[in-house]
């Protein structure tokens, strides 16, 4: 993966994703000025929005969808796996040696 990131994603190749950005740009200030009170959602949106443009190739997103809490899910998700802490292996490490069910 990392080759395909490193040939990707260099400062030359990342030039064909400028007219994305700029539509997630008016797009993001148009909800801004639509409702304000909401920035964070605006923010979540506009973000996995340009993440599914640029790696999947999809159309932007023009509102919040099912797509996005879905990404929200799996944030929180992976943020709470990696959390210290998490597993109980990290304070008891002979645990690693039990067989998982």
């Amino acid at each position: 993966m990392r080759k395909v990131v490193d040939e990707n994603f260099t400062k030359v190749s990342v030039r064909r994703f400028h007219e994305k950005q700029m539509t997630e740009a008016v797009l993001l200030a148009y909800d801004w000025l639509i409702a304000p009170a909401k920035w964070d959602r605006h923010f979540r949106r506009a973000s996995a929005s340009m993440i599914l443009s640029v790696v999947y190739d999809c159309p932007p997103l023009a509102s919040e969808q099912n797509q996005t809490d879905d990404i929200d899910d799996f944030v929180d998700r992976v943020t709470a796996a990696a959390a210290p802490g998490a597993h109980l292996v990290e304070f008891f490490p002979w645990l690693r040696h039990v067989p998982s069910r």
